[in-house]
């Protein structure tokens, strides 16, 4: 269908509006005080004829049109039609040699079984993955807890064989700390109250770090009053060379070890903050996340997470063994990994095809990472735990973050949604080349009586995906296709009349059918608002930015003046009502409880604000189906501004422009 198309908006629009405005106007200064009374003119109600309408524009096409698109590269045979040819239903237009076609059809055929493959198998690894991830994940929560148990014994053989302050070391591993919320433990019944929730540092740790209570200002002390029930956050950060040990009360305590939670609010409450002095400048922290890196690196290097897991563990070990015999020098330490993962490479404990090629840059480049290592740091940070355990256990963990992280990915739905759309695509393709096969192969034929307007087609020649094809259209019949505003739709029915207006003359039309859905914008719906208001009908339909539901008419009778292509203006007549009591479009109050006239009293010499039922409407006029009579008297432009439903008024003929 050709698009409808609404030249003459930026001529009609504006008179209509203003027409909109000018009533506005018109109605809100027309009235004037006179003598005590409202100065008005009245108009008799009477019978009369309303006709209703809605008008459009669109272009005129066919009444039948069908584009016969070859769809792929192909050898014409013969062309039996050219332009401006007459044919009948059955005649032959083309037909083709397809032998070329087959071998693409074979090349897609096996792009699509590859796709499906391909996406059958992300399927089956995203599924995999979920239970991956959720056993590693498990272990990671098993892990974090025997490290945690690890990390109290060395703080208390260490605090026993000191006798001093516990040096904890705490290693930061490459993972979110979950937020804990905490209750506090005095309730309160109160249904509205306001608690204050306050932070401090240990007395004499000042510079060791700061605390910060929501989004007050961070510092030794922070404070904040909240509503009973509200939850916020309570953040420590420990200085350089310090690290948090934990949250107590006043007595001494320990609430909470997160350097970050969250309070629910039931009562007023403090937490004071502990921090201790380091021994070193993170050892550990630095070699964990160096682990982490490696994995990074060994997944881009190998196809399997289980290989990477047996590369990092293989890794661990030899960093243990090295270590447990007290070897601090990076070169060492850096050989005996080398050579571990070698050993494991060529036992075929560590076994994948990339591997055979790789193993011995793989073992070098993690070699030479591991070298990179402060290990004298590290070694302190062992002698402060007493615990070789812990670090063991700490390069496990970052190994499994590292896994935890890929399972993480292929688990998502990222992956098997892109091999999804390549196999639809492909299958799509595929399906339509198989379906322009199969017309090529039977050849072209009319499929209704009409006129050739398009051929693109040279026998003995290869086809163009674009713009190769014919054009056959049926010249006996015209439609003018239009667009119905969310207004207009419901008044326009399959078989009403119309007239169709074109440069050169007017035809007799029928509406032959309305598309099931709406297509646009919404701007059009406003205007139709305003025109209802107004008595205005189809406003949205002079405009091109309203929704509107396709519909098509049928020219009758056409002849050589009405072309295709050119414009038409459409006139739709959706009733006639004959007869019927009407009242001006001017007399009529318009507000969100209803429909008004101020209908004359005679005797009293009064107006009285009338609610009236309208029916059909035109351009200028309602029916009125209930609450006036013909010989009833009403104000024939009433005023936006009187102020009571009854008053006196002065009938005048014309009124007066002074008071």
């Amino acid at each position: 269908m050709a698009t409808v198309k609404k030249s003459k908006k930026r001529i009609i629009v504006p008179i209509a509006i203003v027409l909109v405005i000018a009533i506005i106007v018109t109605s809100i200064f027309i009235v004037r005080k006179v003598n005590g009374g409202e100065q008005v003119t009245l108009h008799t109600i009477s019978t009369g004829d309303i006709y209703e309408t809605v008008s459009a524009t669109g272009d005129v096409t066919a009444g039948a049109s069908r584009t016969y698109k070859v769809g792929t590269v192909a050898t014409v045979k013969e062309v039996f039609v050219q332009k401006g040819d007459k044919v009948k239903e059955g005649d032959k237009l083309a037909t083709f040699d397809t032998s070329n076609v087959d071998a693409q059809i074979s090349k897609l055929q096996g792009t699509y079984t590859d796709a499906k493959k391909a996406y059958n198998t992300a399927r089956s690894n995203q599924t995999a993955a979920k239970s991956n991830l959720a056993a590693v994940n498990k272990q990671i929560n098993t892990l974090e807890k025997q490290i945690a148990k690890l990390q109290k014994r060395a703080n208390t053989t260490t605090s026993k064989k000191k006798k001093t302050t516990t040096k904890k070391h705490s290693t930061t591993l490459p993972t979110t700390v979950p937020t804990t919320r905490v209750t506090t433990t005095k309730e309160t019944t109160a249904k509205a109250a306001t608690y204050t929730v306050k932070a401090t540092v240990l007395a004499g740790q000042e510079s060791y770090g700061t605390v910060q209570v929501g989004n007050n200002t961070a510092g030794s002390t922070s404070a904040g009053k909240y509503d009973e029930g509200a939850d916020v956050v309570i953040k420590a950060v420990p200085a350089k060379d310090y690290s948090f040990s934990g949250w107590y009360d006043a007595n001494g305590t320990k609430l909470k070890s997160s350097k970050q939670v969250t309070v629910q609010v039931r009562g007023n409450v403090q937490y004071i903050a502990q921090f201790e002095k380091t021994s070193t400048t993170g050892a550990l922290k630095d070699l964990s996340d160096t682990l982490a890196e490696i994995a990074d690196n060994i997944r881009d290097m190998t196809n399997d997470v289980d290989t990477m897991m047996q590369i990092m563990k293989t890794t661990a070990d030899a960093i243990s063994k090295a270590l447990d015999k007290n070897i601090t020098d990076g070169n060492a330490i850096a050989n005996a990994v080398e050579k571990a993962i070698r050993d494991a490479i060529s036992d075929g404990l560590i076994n994948e095809d990339n591997l055979k090629v790789m193993g011995d840059v793989l073992a070098k480049s993690i070699a030479q990472a591991v070298k990179e290592i402060d290990w004298k740091s590290v070694a302190k940070d062992l002698t402060s735990t007493t615990d070789i355990q812990l670090t063991t256990k700490q390069l496990q963990l970052a190994a499994l973050y590292a896994q935890s992280k890929m399972y993480a990915v292929e688990a998502s739905d990222t992956a098997v949604s892109a091999q999804k759309s390549v196999m639809e695509g492909a299958e799509s393709a595929l399906t339509a080349l198989q379906d322009a096969n199969k017309d090529l192969q039977a050849g072209w034929t009319a499929s209704f009586d009409g006129t050739i307007t398009t051929c693109d087609l040279v026998a003995g020649e290869q086809t163009s995906l674009v713009n190769d094809g014919i054009v056959l259209e049926n010249m006996n019949t015209m439609v003018v296709t239009i667009s119905l505003s969310e207004y207009d739709n419901h008044r326009v029915k399959v078989g009403m009349p119309c007239t169709i207006t074109t440069a050169y003359g007017k035809y007799e039309g029928e509406v032959t059918a309305k598309a099931p859905t709406a297509t646009g914008g919404s701007a059009g719906s406003i205007l139709d608002n305003v025109g209802s208001m107004a008595g205005i009908s189809g406003l949205s339909s002079l405009t091109s930015s309203g929704a509107g539901v396709e519909c098509t008419v049928e020219v009758k009778h056409p002849d050589e003046n009405i072309i295709i292509g050119f414009e038409a203006n459409v006139v739709i007549s959706t009733g006639e009502y004959l007869g019927v009591v009407t009242v001006p479009t001017g007399s009529i109050v318009l507000d969100k409880t209803g429909t008004y006239v101020y209908l004359y009293n005679e005797k009293e010499k009064t107006v009285t604000k009338t609610a009236i039922t309208t029916g059909a409407m035109s351009d200028s006029a309602y029916q009125v189906t209930d609450g006036l009579k013909a010989g009833d008297k009403i104000v024939a432009a009433p005023s936006s501004t009187y102020k009571e439903d009854t008053f006196k008024v002065k009938v005048v003929d014309k009124l007066s422009t002074t008071k």
